[in-house]
C-alpha cells in the first residue's frame, strides 16, 4: 500500500518535530488537567507543559483526552 502525499507530509512533519525528551502517553495524561486549566485561565503554557502541547499536537488519542478534561473543566467551571 503506497502512502499519499499528504500522509507522507503528515510523516514527515512528524518526524521533524521529534524531541530528545518526549512524554509518554500515560505522563502526558497525567498533567492533562493542569494544562487544561492554563489554557481555561488564560495562563501561559511554559517549562514541563510544552511538552505536553508538543505531545498533543502528535498524538491524536491523548488530544481527544484532553478535549474531555478541557469540556468537563469548563461545564464544572460555569457551574
Amino acid at each position: 500500500m503506497a502512502l499519499t502525499p499528504e500522509q507522507v507530509g503528515r510523516l514527515l512533519k512528524m518526524l521533524r518535530q521529534t524531541q530528545d525528551v518526549e512524554l509518554t502517553c500515560p505522563e502526558c495524561v497525567d498533567e492533562l488537567d493542569k494544562y487544561a486549566q492554563r489554557i481555561l485561565d488564560g495562563s501561559p503554557i511554559d517549562g514541563a507543559l510544552d511538552r505536553v502541547r508538543e505531545h498533543l499536537e502528535a498524538c491524536a488519542f491523548c488530544d481527544e483526552e484532553f478535549k474531555l478534561v478541557l469540556a468537563t473543566l469548563d461545564a464544572l467551571e460555569g457551574s
